[in-house]
């Protein structure tokens, strides 16, 4: 398994492929601008793309996922029911109204195929309604999204943004969680659990 890290877009968001090198396929996480970065990148690596995963569906993580489905092989652009509601609310000075035409729901348990991959998704609101990270159990892998930073977590004053939902997802990551899991957020470096229970100001004293 391989993930290959991306910062695309106006906003610099994190983007990342994930990788099974058994099979050659790959999962696009959080496309938040630079199709043809991202394309690039697929070919380069000589993947086939089979899905694409939002985290949630702010632009800046979501902006380039249509044209990736029209000009890849994946079949399905994945997002939480809760925040496909939110969309029409979601717009970005920089980057304008996203359209996303073509959605195919998850949900809190559902496990999605990458290859031999295994990605579970675990509905973490609070940053967003429909805000999810995305566990690849195996691999001691969790995509965080803007739920958790390094050093940081994610706005709770956006349309939808729910401070004590915050806390609680917040609290269930520390909880459910190895500690050596590797977090790969937003925005940012990756971290793991472990450092941000003992120096994120947020989680600290959650474990």
């Amino acid at each position: 398994m391989r993930v290959v890290h991306l910062i695309v877009g106006l906003l610099q968001s994190n983007c990342y492929i994930l990788i099974d090198e058994l099979t050659g396929q790959a999962g696009v996480i959080d496309p938040g601008g630079d199709a043809e970065q991202i394309t690039r990148e697929l070919t380069a690596r000589d993947v086939e793309l089979v899905a694409i995963f939002c985290t949630h569906g702010h632009p800046d993580h979501v902006a380039a996922a249509d044209r990736l489905l029209q000009r890849t092989s994946a079949d399905a652009v994945y997002m939480h029911p809760d925040e496909v509601a939110m969309l029409p609310r979601y717009v970005l000075p920089e980057i304008g109204e996203v359209q996303l035409p073509q959605l195919t729901e998850y949900k809190e348990g559902d496990e999605i195929g990458v290859g031999k991959l295994r990605l579970r998704v675990v509905h973490t609101p609070g940053h967003s309604p429909g805000s999810v990270c995305l566990a690849v159990d195996e691999e001691k892998i969790l995509f965080t999204g803007d739920l958790i930073f390094a050093g940081g977590i994610g706005r709770t004053d956006l349309p939808g943004g729910n401070e004590s939902q915050m806390r609680a997802s917040l609290r269930r990551i520390a909880e459910q969680f190895p500690p050596d899991t590797v977090l790969y957020p937003g925005h940012g470096p990756q971290t793991t659990l472990a450092d941000e229970l003992s120096s994120n100001p947020w989680l600290v004293g959650l474990s």
